[in-house]
């Protein structure tokens, strides 16, 4: 019931917030954390803007800036993290917030490095939205 009442919350909201998967690294991480990443802010009734493969991460950098997302999921394996989170990190230049998707041995080192946005299956869903509505915008607040 809770994800119902979220989802139809983000609707009547009048707003559609964005979330961009961009896709890059290691192809089969890349695409099946790009899925989990998909449903776990799908759900939420966010609009999804998937992307089949960037071979380039400044491509996806330069096409999750004209989507004009305001979350940016980088999806990868997890040695690829430690050299793409801080580049994308730097090209969004604070344009969206940007999300690791999974759960990296480098995670202290990219939280250094300014990156503090992680999803993974032991998130805790329904929290883990409704921290993201809320920062993206405060009349969006559902708890």
């Amino acid at each position: 019931m809770a994800f119902e009442e979220l989802r139809l919350h983000v609707d009547r909201s009048g707003r559609e917030p964005k979330v961009f998967m961009l896709t890059a690294g290691t192809l089969g991480m890349a695409r099946a954390r790009s899925q989990f990443s998909s449903n776990f802010f799908g759900c939420a009734g966010f609009r999804i803007i998937d992307n089949t493969f960037f071979k380039d991460v400044e491509e996806g950098i330069k096409a999750a800036l004209a989507s004009k997302a305001e979350i940016v999921v980088l999806c990868a394996a997890d040695d690829d993290y430690t050299e793409l989170a801080p580049k994308v990190l730097a090209g969004l230049g604070g344009k969206a917030t940007l999300v690791i998707a999974g759960a990296p041995e480098s995670q202290p080192q990219l939280e250094a490095a300014g990156i503090k946005n992680f999803i993974r299956v032991t998130s805790h869903v329904l929290e883990t939205l409704n921290t993201y509505v809320r920062a993206l915008a405060p009349s969006l607040t559902h708890i």
